[in-house]
């Protein structure tokens, strides 16, 4: 428990220090300018499907950049393996938003879908930044962006 705190917390606090880029911004303006034109469920569903549809294809462009600028095969499959764990933690919580946030209301509607959004978008933004440092430094090896990511496994285990 204590690590997974100090993990989320580590997390947390380094959402600010990504950028995004100007087409991300853009995505979150027009979302929230769509959430405050009605504030029907439907009308959350659709912007929230809107904005989510398009962070997922910011995600699945940063994804493939970032494995055409990989030139070694293990450091491929090692970005490769996150993307398909990523994946497989994303269905599993959406699985859980659909069972908790399932309720009468557009409050529990706008959570659900924003906790969708919250999911994709950091791994966007951190698809990107991964992409940035390679591009600045090539010979940067994706297991050591993985690790220092992390937190680096070995110190946390250690305390």
């Amino acid at each position: 428990m204590k690590y997974w705190i100090i993990g989320t917390l580590f997390f947390l606090g380094l959402q600010p220090c990504f950028a995004q880029t100007e087409k991300q911004e853009t995505i979150d303006l027009e979302y929230r300018a769509c959430l405050a034109k009605d504030s029907s469920s439907a009308n959350i569903d659709q912007c929230a499907f809107t904005a989510y549809a398009k962070w997922d294809r910011e995600m699945d462009k940063a994804y493939k950049k970032l494995l055409n600028a990989l030139s070694k095969p293990e450091d491929k499959a090692a970005v490769k393996q996150s993307q398909t764990a990523w994946i497989g933690y994303k269905n599993a919580e959406f699985k859980s938003y659909d069972c908790m946030f399932n309720r009468p209301g557009n409050q529990w509607c706008l959570l659900r879908q924003n906790s969708r959004i919250g999911m994709v978008r950091p791994r966007t933004v951190l698809l990107n930044n991964y992409l940035d440092v390679m591009k600045q430094n090539p010979q940067t090896t994706i297991g050591k962006l993985l690790k220092k990511s992390a937190g680096g496994k070995k110190g946390m285990k250690g305390k």
